[in-house]
């Protein structure tokens, strides 16, 4: 193979690499994440279980954020959907509280970001993570101000 055709092969591996590197949603953030085992409720249910009226969400650092009540429930989703598990003590630590949470964005600017009091402002970064969350659309309010914690994005 001739140098000009290695060099284009090299060029054009690189160019892959840097395309793959870019198309991967932060994933510095993701390699940080310890994964729950697959038997566990992942990133994106709504779950509680049997003996319990408390729902939880599963947030992307595979934490389990319980919510606190009817109305923070109602901020983010339409309408009760979760999933019945037996337990989630073998799964998860302590629950954090997802403390009056809400979707929120600045007015004229698309990004959208889940606010509650114990991280902050958190940017969802995709319209397919805020679906992966069935968070609704509607319930989105804007603020004159918003002010992300660039190390907690909702990324998964």
């Amino acid at each position: 193979m001739s140098k000009a055709r290695r060099a284009g092969h090299a060029v054009a591996a690189a160019v892959a690499g840097m395309v793959l590197a870019l198309s991967m949603p932060v994933a510095a953030n993701a390699a940080t994440a310890e994964a729950a085992p697959a038997a566990c409720p992942q990133p994106g249910q709504r779950i509680k279980t049997a003996s319990s009226p408390a729902i939880y969400v599963v947030d992307p650092e595979f934490q389990l954020r319980s919510i606190q009540d009817e109305k923070t429930y109602f901020r983010l989703w339409d309408s009760w959907s979760y999933v019945i598990v037996d337990e989630v003590e073998s799964c998860f630590a302590d629950p954090i509280p997802l403390l009056d949470a809400e979707l929120v964005k600045e007015p004229g600017d698309p990004r959208v970001y889940i606010w509650d009091s114990h991280f902050g402002f958190r940017h969802i970064i995709a319209p397919d993570v805020f679906a992966k969350y069935g968070f609704s659309w509607g319930k989105i309010t804007e603020r004159a101000s918003v002010d992300p914690n660039p190390d907690k994005p909702w990324y998964q």
